[in-house]
């Protein structure tokens, strides 16, 4: 297989590359006591995908009795991985190749929980016509991060329409620089999260050429990542918060319109624009199943083979990167007060 797409920019993707020696826990996270509450700090980033957590935040945050929550928002995916290491975070919302690739070099923690399926879209440049255009081209394609699952979906959407991986040259880039690149023209497209390409076609920047279910239908999108410190001295927190999370993706998707109102600090985009992504279509973006199942866990370490970004798939890929115990414990903890209110 030609390894061109993902090494196409050596230079970039060694900003992007994580080293076995950084991600060795520097110390455990910790609680901090306020008023005798512990305050848990968790990670997220402007995206679409972290949703879960702002209607946690904003609306079911009192049902949480053992800890007060804190998200802490980054701007880039490297900072998240700094703040995991140095014990600032006990959790973070991120991406699930990186949090993949985090455990494979050591980092003490596990996926706990999956914050979303599909949810992304691929959006070019409106000088390029069609995806057949890149065939016949040198181009400049940005993704979040080399350890992406949009660059997972680029890898798979340029082979399912036979572009030369040769023809692409792929960029990490923060997601909120890609609009402005691409309007300057420093970039040709992009795979991202939503709402970003939305919003760009909103804009009238770029046109949406794709979006993820149509590429890879039902994919892990992002993961929520808990430290073994949060898992293993602090189950009871953990729960209360995944339990909290579960229903939040319930609420999400019985309830668009109020989500993306409440989203729009979490999202970056005004209501309307995400609230689109949230129905139109249906399946673009999904919180409703949370449970990383094993099937999920393998298909996307292959992908990481066939990228060669990773040599091989683990052994021990289910027991030693997921833990989806509290996922599942809450799920039944739902349905019966579910059952129970009616």
């Amino acid at each position: 297989m030609n390894k061109k797409l993902v090494f196409a920019s050596i230079m970039i993707a060694s900003l992007f590359a994580i080293s076995s020696c950084d991600l060795k826990s520097k110390k455990a996270p910790e609680s901090i006591t306020k008023n005798n509450i512990d305050i848990v700090r968790i990670g997220r980033l402007i995206c679409g995908g972290h949703l879960p957590l702002a209607i946690v935040e904003q609306k079911f945050q009192a049902q949480i009795n053992t800890f007060q929550l804190k998200t802490v928002q980054n701007h880039d995916w490297n900072q998240v991985v700094a703040d995991m290491q140095s014990g600032k975070l006990m959790g973070t919302f991120i991406l699930s190749p990186l949090a993949m690739e985090m455990i494979r070099n050591g980092f003490l923690g596990k996926i706990v929980l999956m914050a979303d399926r599909n949810g992304n879209g691929f959006v070019l440049s409106k000088k390029i016509k069609s995806i057949a255009e890149l065939k016949n081209q040198q181009s400049i394609i940005a993704v979040p991060h080399i350890y992406s699952q949009h660059h997972v979906l680029l890898h798979m959407l340029l082979k399912q329409n036979d572009i030369p991986e040769t023809n692409i040259k792929v960029l990490g880039m923060a997601p909120r620089d890609m609009i402005n690149s691409l309007r300057n023209g420093e970039i040709d497209g992009f795979m991202v999260g939503e709402p970003e390409s939305n919003k760009s076609v909103s804009l009238g920047v770029g046109w949406m050429a794709a979006i993820s279910p149509k590429i890879w239908k039902n994919h892990m999108d992002h993961v929520f990542l808990a430290s073994n410190s949060f898992i293993k001295q602090q189950p009871k927190k953990l729960q209360q918060l995944i339990n909290q999370l579960v229903r939040a993706g319930k609420y999400i998707e019985n309830n668009p319109h109020e989500a993306a109102i409440m989203g729009e600090n979490y999202t970056g985009s005004a209501a309307a624009i995400f609230e689109q992504v949230l129905t139109t279509p249906d399946d673009w973006i999904s919180y409703a199943d949370m449970i990383v199942n094993e099937q999920d866990m393998i298909s996307m370490a292959e992908k990481l083979v066939e990228m060669n970004l990773w040599q091989k798939v683990p052994k021990n890929l289910m027991n030693e990167y997921f833990d989806m115990s509290f996922v599942k414990k809450a799920e039944q903890n739902f349905q019966v007060k579910k059952i129970n209110e009616h």
